[in-house]
């Protein structure tokens, strides 16, 4: 396999291989191919290669986190606005 890089401290791609398939002939052949699909498309998201701190990064970098977040500011407010706005007009 072209681009793999050799470490002293991985367990030899054989050896990881050998387990892979041996976890995957316990699942019949759909399981096995939507198993692989999910693999391949975290693969694909480089989920296994980042580190969890620059998931968080682009994840907060998204206009719904920010969105998500300004709302649950502002829903409390907006309803303690009300509260108070509905008890001035009941009052008076």
């Amino acid at each position: 396999m072209p681009g793999i890089k050799k470490s002293d401290t991985a367990p030899p791609i054989g050896q990881l291989e050998a387990e892979l398939l041996a976890e995957l002939s316990r699942y019949d052949p759909h399981e096995q191919a939507a198993i692989l699909k999910r693999m391949v498309s975290r693969l694909k998201k480089e989920r296994y290669v980042r580190s969890p701190i620059v998931v968080v990064k682009e994840m907060a970098r998204t206009p719904l986190v920010w969105l998500l977040l300004s709302m649950g500011m502002m829903i409390p407010i907006l309803f303690y606005i009300l509260f108070v706005w509905v008890s001035l007009a009941v009052e008076g």
